[in-house]
């Protein structure tokens, strides 16, 4: 189990290198809006849970673990946005905010049946593809 703020930079961590094929810490201080010295003592501390590879200067890389993490909480946040569409009615435009807050629930049997009743969609409400149960990203 990890932090909500673990879980954010790892999924920021994802995006940004299933984008760029890499990360940096100044590219993730801009992307969470959070400065510097705070972000390299994340990737410090994430380093020593061994879900990513850091090294002062160098590019960010997650390891298996932490790709496989952040993955999975991709998979909760796009589930979510797909549930608040498809089920509740939500705008698509209205949801992101929503499956910010929702993404850390600690409770695979909630994202299961989220999943189970939505029928196990393949793509978000914006055409993002949704990671596998697994942690399988899929390439569309």
């Amino acid at each position: 189990m990890y932090s909500q703020a673990e879980e954010n930079y790892l999924k920021a961590l994802l995006k940004i290198t299933c984008v760029n094929g890499e990360a940096n810490v100044n590219q993730l201080s801009k992307d969470l809006d959070i400065k510097m010295p705070t972000v390299n003592s994340m990737m410090k501390k994430l380093a020593e849970k061994q879900l990513v590879h850091y090294e002062s200067y160098k590019p960010v890389r997650l390891t298996p673990a932490g790709k496989k993490a952040a993955a999975l909480i991709l998979r909760k946040h796009r589930l979510t946005e797909m549930f608040l569409v498809a089920i509740m009615g939500f705008g698509w435009e209205e949801v992101h905010p929503i499956a910010e807050q929702i993404e850390h629930i600690q409770s695979p049997l909630f994202f299961e049946k989220m999943d189970n009743i939505l029928n196990h969609p393949r793509v978000d409400p914006h055409g993002s593809p949704i990671p596998d149960k697994s942690g399988n990203l899929p390439q569309l």
